[in-house]
């Protein structure tokens, strides 16, 4: 999921002091810097854009207060531009500084914060799972704070979120997230609702992946009911159901992979508990045939 640039358009310029020379040279290095890269990311190009983004970062240190919305933008741009450009560790880096930029400018209770937060997240998610899932959590904080927990932002950030850790890392705590949003998408739309029906799929999905056959198939069942129902021709509808259907095919395959996963754990306790049993019966001391009587002189 890519993230749409903040653009600076409005910022270029507007407090830029250009009375002495060098600042002039600065700031056009600065312009040039910017606009390549934001030609460059139009194109789709990422890794080229990449050394104009840092460029353009670097420079406006000089131009622009370190608390502004320039910086927070431009901080904000350059972290998610080196995610899109596979580097993982170097984005989560950039967006922890982001962070701190984002909280003094915008305040601890934004909901441009919670996006930060949310894109920390995903930066981290497959390289520290506890740091991702408390960039998310932090950020879902936010949204009910401002949006309040039954509202469909909440419902929303939570889905996407629980997405996110159970593909890169399949932590329990997704589980969580998706039925917060399955709930808010029930009592919104009911339960014949294309969100509804993602928040059950992905339900099903993670079940799957954990082989809990039983509730995986309630998620599924639940996901192609509604998808069917609303005989929709939208490409995400029939991809969805098409997805879910496949899942619920293969759980039978999987019941049975996981049957004879736990037959053969449980030949193994046997087999261990009858080798303890073995070695405690051979490791018995033997009784002595008679005792020692004392002797006359201990008499």
């Amino acid at each position: 999921m890519k993230k749409t640039r903040i653009s600076l358009l409005f910022f270029l310029l507007a407090s830029v002091n250009t009375a002495f020379p060098q600042t002039e040279d600065i700031t056009k290095q600065f312009n040039e810097a910017y606009r390549a890269f934001q030609s460059l990311n139009q194109e789709g190009k990422p890794e080229e854009s990449l050394e104009f983004a840092k460029t353009a970062l670097d420079l406006a240190q000089s131009l622009f207060d370190e608390k502004s919305e320039t910086m927070a933008a431009l901080s904000y741009n350059y972290a998610l531009n080196l995610m899109d450009a596979g580097q993982q560790r170097e984005s989560a880096r950039e967006f922890s500084k982001t962070v701190e930029i984002y909280t003094q400018v915008f305040g601890r209770d934004s909901d441009s914060l919670a996006s930060v937060y949310f894109d920390e997240g995903r930066a981290n998610a497959g390289l520290n799972a506890r740091k991702s899932t408390r960039s998310f959590q932090r950020g879902i904080n936010i949204i009910g704070d401002i949006y309040g927990t039954s509202s469909l932002n909440f419902a929303d950030i939570n889905l996407q979120a629980g997405i996110i850790l159970s593909e890169e890392a399949n932590l329990a705590i997704a589980e969580r997230f998706f039925e917060r949003a399955l709930n808010i998408y029930e009592n919104e739309f009911g339960t014949d609702n294309l969100y509804t029906a993602l928040a059950n799929y992905h339900l099903g999905k993670y079940h799957f992946m954990n082989a809990n056959v039983s509730i995986s198939d309630t998620f599924l069942s639940e996901a192609i009911t509604g998808l069917e129902s609303l005989q929709s021709e939208d490409d995400v509808g029939q991809a969805l159901l098409v997805a879910a259907r496949g899942l619920f095919g293969q759980l039978n395959e999987v019941k049975a992979v996981r049957d004879e996963y736990l037959r053969e754990v449980a030949r193994n306790n046997e087999e261990v508990a009858r080798i303890n049993t073995e070695m405690r019966r051979s490791s018995q001391p033997s009784r002595p045939s008679s005792i020692a009587q004392p002797s006359q002189s201990q008499q």
